[in-house]
């Protein structure tokens, strides 16, 4: 089923997982173009969930991991890269992941990304 939601109801938006506990907020989409006969859509691959995302956006991922590990326990940094069909936008002012916390964090050590 396609849905269309406008960007602006996600960046920013907390998003908790079925259980109610926040996992971060929305700071970054990825999105791909796919072509369909006479146009083009831009088609959302995954959400990228973090209490840091932002300074991602602005220094780059790999500088603000560097920047967040010096600050260790200042500044502590998680981030979630979740696939778009794994997040629950039947109501985008308060989007869910279908993924525990625990799931998302076992993914993130997994894949090195948080």
């Amino acid at each position: 089923m396609s849905r269309e939601v406008a960007l602006h109801h996600l960046l920013g938006r907390t998003v908790r997982d079925p259980n109610g506990r926040k996992v971060g907020r929305i700071e970054e989409l990825r999105a791909r173009i796919e072509l369909q006969e006479a146009r083009s859509d831009y088609v959302v691959a995954e959400f990228h969930v973090g209490s840091f995302g932002a300074i991602e956006g602005l220094a780059g991922a790999h500088f603000a991991r560097l920047l967040l590990h010096r600050l260790g326990r200042l500044a502590p940094y998680t981030s979630h890269s979740i696939p778009w069909d794994r997040i629950d936008l039947s109501d985008p002012r308060n989007p869910r992941t279908r993924d525990s916390l625990e799931e998302l964090k076992a993914k993130s050590a997994a894949s090195g990304s948080a």
